[in-house]
């Protein structure tokens, strides 16, 4: 199978690997506007944790986040375990600092993991995949009211064009030369 037909078409994102593995998919927010809004960003798969299943794994898919109750989060579909997600433990118990109103983003057990990226190797197998968690019963739109990305500011007031410049002669470029000399005291 060729990469692109695992990406489903998709562009590449990122560079080449040094091992030859390319990520395709979508770019989508920065993890910061992720978790702002309770959806935590996944990278990637725990990399000894992935089985074979997940070459069946295309952007898109959602695949079911649950935490074992000890150390981890887990992904599967409908066929079973694909892998382990890279998060640890510690980040259910930090604490938010976003915003005042904000939650820890990982302080949840369940959820689905929407696909945005797989990382293919060269030989066109799916070998990682990476996108977003929204744990069971979260609506990201009333998470935080913040947390939505905010567009870029427009300078209203226009910028004065620049005025047309002309040469100074020795004699008006003496009095700048002498202030700085005291100035510097020279």
């Amino acid at each position: 199978m060729s990469a692109t037909a695992a990406a489903a078409g998709h562009p590449q994102v990122g560079s080449l690997h040094k091992n030859g593995d390319r990520m395709f998919g979508i770019a989508g927010p920065y993890s910061r506007d992720l978790a702002a809004r309770g959806t935590p960003k996944l990278s990637s798969l725990h990399k000894q944790a992935v089985t074979p299943l997940m070459s069946d794994v295309r952007i898109g898919d959602q695949l079911r986040v649950e935490w074992d109750g000890t150390k981890h989060w887990w992904a599967s579909s409908d066929a079973g375990v694909i892998g382990r997600l890279s998060w640890f433990k510690s980040m259910q118990d930090q604490v938010a600092n976003l915003t005042a109103n904000a939650r820890n983003p990982y302080d949840f057990d369940n959820g689905v993991l929407h696909v945005q990226t797989v990382t293919i190797d060269d030989g066109g197998i799916v070998v990682d995949c990476g996108g977003y968690v929204v744990p069971d019963g979260h609506d990201p739109v009333q998470w935080n009211a913040h947390s939505e990305p905010q567009p870029p500011r427009q300078h209203k007031t226009p910028v004065p064009a620049p005025e047309p410049t002309r040469s100074v002669t020795p004699a008006e470029a003496q009095p700048a030369r002498s202030f700085l000399k005291r100035f510097l005291g020279r």
